[in-house]
């Protein structure tokens, strides 16, 4: 959050990109059939010469998936084969839930840590809290594995038991609990709260089959609670449904405008969606936050608010992905296929090129395209909004305002790698008989600030003159005290409630706040003209 130097989220774009919102089935015999089985039958004989004569033995899928990798590259870079498990994945990340124990985890000092139970799981009922160390899952040490290995070893079908061993401070020997699997939701509306009493803040993580349901139920509820202005964050979304993008997009645009449209080789592939004309509509004014990591299905939600001058993009500039795939089961496996442009409701294409496949993964560190701090436009063909604003294609959807994503001093960002904030919280909670009230009672003044220069010193996270000199920094002093009641509140109230007390050092949503007049207006202006030519049409 806030300060934090940007990563880019290149690959996972690749991979999640925009999918049609129903998976294809197969298709049917083409003209191209008779000579593709001349080809298969060469590629069949090349196989098993491949298998029969390699210098080591070699896995007849190894080959073949990792030919049909070769395949798909002379394609572009968003076309992509999934073997059985990584389908799976895919669509298990779609549809929005899984079945496990229903825990964040991360790796903290190399040990496999609770962030947090995810409420009404198994894991919340049997008491498994931040700061928990897993040691071992079904009796197989946890030491040396990464995420994705704890991860299948903690998911498996619903019912089925894992026994898990967890160390806890305060705990003289391990403690053994076994839990039974249940289905956990995977929540893509991962925060939603209300900023001051009127502002609706929203970040959508991904689009899966449940996005527009948990966006639309959201904003419902934080419309109840007096919210007039919406914050939509979509800043290192890479995408997903299309269909789950429309919906969110029909909860503030107007009934019946044009979200985007597809074109494509096929007939089929010429679709025009809109905004649903019943369910709710938000009427407020609407700023959405956007990065470099804001691709494909939250480009099309990003284009459409722009287009209809809806609202105002805040932040940097897009990643630039304007296809969409379709997905085809392939057996147990599948192929997520490019078989259609997007366009924007003022008729732009925002797909960046991709020729060089380096520079379409990293653009800015290969001197690509310029920073995104830059407010140049991206280059390419000029189109226009509403209201007659120019927009750009060919480069990602350009904000309104751009501003850049602050960083961390280089002693904060050490402090954040050493996980020093997160364990402060796990050891200050520790002997706290109510750890919400305390949390939520806690204040990072200068007795925590004490107690935390002598954990980190003791820790040697940093040399005391260092510590010394980032409390004595204004900027660094605030950064640390922001950081730690975020954490607090992370263990012990909700990752929401950490979540939003870090919002206090992001600079693009800080930024945002102010904008929101401008956005009104703006909203204003192209609605009432709406309505007025309306008006004089009736006439």
């Amino acid at each position: 959050m806030g300060r934090l130097t940007r990563v880019s989220l290149a690959a996972a774009v690749i991979v999640a990109g925009a999918i049609a919102g129903s998976v294809a089935g197969r298709s049917q015999d083409t003209a191209g059939t008779t000579s593709a089985d001349h080809f298969l039958t060469q590629y069949t004989e090349l196989l098993r010469l491949v298998l029969d004569n390699s210098p080591r033995p070699l896995k007849a899928d190894d080959a073949v998936y990792s030919s049909l990798d070769g395949m798909l590259s002379v394609l572009d870079p968003h076309t992509n084969f999934f073997p059985p498990e990584a389908f799976n994945s895919m669509r298990e990340r779609q549809e929005g839930s899984f079945h496990g124990i229903g825990v964040i985890i991360s790796i903290r000092g190399g040990r496999v840590t609770v962030i947090t139970p995810i409420e009404g799981t198994p894991a919340a009922r049997l008491g498994l809290r931040a700061g928990d160390i897993i040691e071992a899952i079904d009796g197989e040490p946890t030491e040396g594995l990464d995420l994705d290995d704890v991860a299948k070893r903690l998911r498996g079908p619903e019912g089925t038991t894992v026994k898990v061993t967890i160390s806890r401070p305060g705990l003289a020997e391990p403690l053994e609990m076994s839990i039974q699997r249940a289905r956990v939701p995977s929540d893509s509306v991962r925060y939603a709260f209300l900023i001051g009493k009127d502002t609706a803040y929203i970040r959508v993580s991904d689009f899966t089959r449940t996005t527009g349901d948990e966006f639309t139920s959201a904003l419902e509820r934080l419309r109840k609670e007096g919210a007039t202005r919406l914050l939509l964050d979509l800043r290192d979304n890479p995408g997903g449904i299309v269909d789950s993008a429309v919906q969110v997009a029909s909860a503030v645009l107007q009934p019946g405008q044009q979200v985007f449209s597809t074109r494509g080789r096929t007939a089929d592939s010429f679709q025009d969606y809109r905004a649903a004309r019943n369910g709710p509509h938000f009427t407020g004014p609407v700023i959405v936050l956007a990065n470099r990591g804001s691709a494909s299905a939250s480009e099309i939600v990003s284009g459409a608010i722009q287009d209809h001058d809806r609202g105002l993009i805040v932040g940097e500039r897009t990643f630039g992905k304007g296809v969409v795939q379709t997905v085809y089961p392939v057996q147990d496996a599948g192929l997520a296929l490019t078989t259609a442009k997007y366009y924007t409701p003022s008729g732009r294409c925002i797909q960046r090129d991709y020729d060089s496949f380096f520079t379409y993964l990293h653009p800015v560190e290969t001197g690509g395209e310029e920073a995104e701090a830059t407010p140049t436009p991206a280059p390419g063909p000029v189109y226009f909004t509403d209201s007659g604003r120019k927009v750009y294609g060919g480069g990602g959807i350009v904000p309104d305002e751009v501003v850049a994503q602050g960083e961390y001093s280089e002693r904060v960002a050490r402090l954040l790698g050493n996980s020093a904030f997160f364990h402060f919280a796990v050891s200050y909670l520790a002997d706290k008989p109510d750890k919400a009230a305390a949390a939520k009672d806690f204040t990072a003044g200068d007795d925590a600030l004490a107690r935390f220069k002598a954990m980190v010193v003791e820790k040697k996270w940093l040399p005391e003159k260092e510590i010394d000199a980032a409390l004595a920094d204004a900027t660094d002093r605030r950064d640390i005290q922001v950081g730690l009641r975020s954490e607090v509140m992370s263990a012990a109230v909700s990752l929401t409630a950490g979540y939003e007390a870090s919002t206090a050092v992001d600079t693009q949503l800080q930024a945002a706040l102010k904008m929101f007049d401008e956005a009104a207006r703006l909203y204003a202006r192209v609605h009432n003209g709406a309505e007025q030519q309306s008006a004089d049409a009736g006439h």
